[in-house]
């Protein structure tokens, strides 16, 4: 990665250090703030029937294409945020940013709370007309494309880099992977961009590249979590508004100070799917 974070790092920031340790805990209004997202992700985790997107942040138009950016977004990087810019160049409108409570092959790696990395998302939303935030309530990308195409009748666009790209034609995620890639053949077409050390993989689906800058490749949430770990400053990785929250709650912190905060927000997601918070849920944002 070019500048500090290739060779290298960087002296320590005493004030994003001094950030980086905040308590976690839950004041009476971030957790009103939080409820409606707390809600969806507990609605998603819970759900039964066909998959569906929730939108907790803009909302779904009807249109020509809809792009579909999913991931852990632990936490979303400037790349992801690359890549939803990449994808609305590229005439998809709305673009819908879709994080699952679960995800696949990564519950090891999901040190930031689902509901922290969903309202980091949000935020970065919230500056961009056309993004729209969603819970989903499967982590394939075949159901989420399915549900977004039922949701809006758009066509749908799978916008995704080329690590992401290869692991979606792995048979290991599907019980039937050939019905699963019909299935997706007929759901969506795929945006795909360059990642550092992935070549474009050669997928039996409708497939064309997505142009992003030339650094985008190398910016990784890997990095990010390593350098918030370190109290490096995240400038050259996360979107400002992401890393003043990535800040706030100490989430890639060592150490054992963001354990109480994770107990608070498990405790919000399991209240809110059970109508138990105790106060009303505040309408989601669907300010555009």
């Amino acid at each position: 990665m070019p500048g500090a974070y290739a060779s290298g790092l960087p002296k320590l920031h005493p004030r994003w250090m001094r950030r980086r340790y905040s308590s976690g805990t839950l004041g009476e209004r971030e957790r009103r703030r939080l409820a409606p997202l707390a809600a969806a992700l507990g609605r998603a985790a819970a759900a039964t029937g066909p998959p569906r997107l929730e939108p907790v942040a803009g909302s779904l138009p009807s249109g020509a294409t809809a792009g579909l950016l999913a991931g852990t977004f632990n936490p979303f990087t400037r790349a992801h945020a690359a890549i939803a810019v990449a994808g609305h160049r590229a005439g998809c409108e709305p673009v819908v940013l879709a994080m699952a409570p679960v995800s696949l092959a990564k519950e090891g790696l999901e040190q930031a709370h689902p509901v922290d990395r969903l309202d980091w998302v949000t935020a970065w939303a919230r500056r961009h007309p056309w993004a729209v935030v969603a819970a989903a309530s499967h982590p394939l990308l075949v159901d989420m494309a399915e549900a977004l195409g039922r949701a809006t009748g758009m066509e749908v666009a799978l916008l995704l880099g080329a690590d992401k790209a290869a692991q979606l034609v792995e048979a290991r995620w599907y019980d039937d992977p050939a019905a699963a890639m019909a299935r997706l053949d007929r759901a969506a077409t795929l945006l795909i961009a360059e990642r550092a050390g992935h070549r474009l993989p050669a997928i039996p689906l409708r497939a064309s590249p997505l142009p992003t800058a030339a650094w985008v490749p190398e910016r990784s949430a890997t990095q990010a979590r390593a350098a918030a770990a370190r109290g490096l400053p995240p400038d050259d990785l996360l979107p400002a508004v992401v890393a003043r929250g990535v800040a706030r709650t100490g989430a890639y912190a060592p150490g054992t100070s963001y354990l109480g905060r994770i107990r608070e927000l498990d405790a919000l997601v399991t209240s809110g799917r059970h109508g138990e918070l105790g106060f009303p849920l505040e309408a989601p944002d669907r300010r555009r």
